[in-house]
């Protein structure tokens, strides 16, 4: 298998504009085709979780409201009955002074006194029966009347339910799906470069992969073609090859934007590509060991589609589909030794 290195360069783009916006569960880009494949039947498996977790809910809440109110039923009417039997005994203890016959003045006096407590006892606690009842179960009343507010909701208005609790999920799954349909163009991109990554992968360990080749210069290369100043390239791949090096740009368009004038051909961006690289290798780069001097590295110019491409041939570039990728670079006798691509490798990493 073919050594790789670095990530490709619109994963790790795709992955920032991802997480500027917060959303942070893609982590390939398989997952994000399987998110795109998958949209409408993860957005009903939200409803469907919903709805049994909502039917499940309903169900505890009745069971539970009604041994509350069974357990509730219970209190009242042992507290009743405490309240009951005390005030009954006040009532008799009123009534045996009320029907005492007694002539000795002492004793009625003692008795009068003895009767105003229990009156105001009794009344109090006639009085305060009810709430003290009240007190008692306002826990359990209260969790009742939650209970019974859901229960009632979930029987009149269940799917109205189901859509608020829904709300916040739906509500990022859709923002997920927009923020990914405006990544279209990074997506496309990635999944072209992945393809290319997989396909050179197959080749043996002959054959050293850069992905996201990145040079910077601290004076800028001047460029006669193109009448620019080169302060930076960037290569989607780059693979070393005992035939040389083949700068490799990914263009995963469709056959309409193939054939559009409105994009900018890559043409002119790996023809620049090819110019500043040559520089750096020619100048960094010395492969001295043939005695008629010193060993030239070509560098070749490959733009690879996934799917369309152009019917036209163009001067200094290869363009080839995926599916040609392979036997194209294979097709290139070797001039390089195990050793020099290695050293190569070791100065472009």
């Amino acid at each position: 298998m073919a050594r790789i290195y670095g990530t490709i360069e619109s994963l790790n783009s795709l992955k920032t504009e991802l997480e500027d916006k917060g959303i942070t569960r893609f982590n390939s880009i398989g997952q994000i085709k399987d998110f795109i494949k998958n949209y409408n039947y993860e957005r009903e498996n939200i409803y469907n979780d919903i709805k049994i977790k909502l039917d499940k809910e309903y169900s505890e809440k009745c069971f539970d409201n009604e041994q509350r109110i069974q357990n509730r039923a219970e209190i009242i009417n042992l507290e009743t009955e405490n309240k009951d039997n005390k005030i009954s005994d006040l009532l008799k203890k009123i009534a045996l002074i009320q029907n005492d016959k007694s002539k000795n003045v002492l004793k009625k006096l003692f008795l009068n006194v003895r009767l105003y407590p229990l009156k105001y006892r009794s009344k109090r606690l006639i009085k305060s029966k009810a709430e003290h009842i009240r007190a008692i179960v306002k826990d359990i009343s209260r969790k009742i009347e939650i209970d019974g507010v859901f229960i009632n909701r979930y029987e009149n208005k269940r799917q109205q339910l189901i859509e608020q609790r829904a709300k916040a999920k739906i509500e990022k799954l859709e923002y997920t799906r927009e923020v990914v349909e405006n990544s279209k163009n990074l997506i496309s991109g990635a999944i072209g470069e992945n393809l290319v990554v997989k396909e050179i992968k197959k080749l043996s360990d002959d054959y050293v992969l850069i992905n996201d080749f990145n040079l910077n210069f601290s004076d800028p290369i001047y460029f006669k073609k193109y009448n620019q100043r080169i302060k930076s390239i960037q290569i989607d791949h780059l693979l070393i090859t005992k035939a040389g090096i083949f700068i490799i740009e990914t263009k995963n368009w469709s056959k309409s934007s193939v054939n559009s004038r409105n994009l900018r051909s890559p043409i002119e961006q790996i023809e620049r590509s090819n110019f500043a690289l040559y520089i750096h290798v020619s100048e960094s780069i010395i492969l001295n060991e043939h005695h008629w001097g010193e060993q030239k590295i070509p560098i070749r110019n490959l733009i690879v589609m996934i799917n369309h491409r152009p019917a036209e041939n163009f001067k200094y570039v290869s363009v080839k589909l995926l599916k040609e990728l392979n036997n194209y670079i294979k097709y290139f006798d070797p001039i390089l030794t195990e050793d020099q691509v290695n050293r190569i490798t070791t100065q472009l990493i």
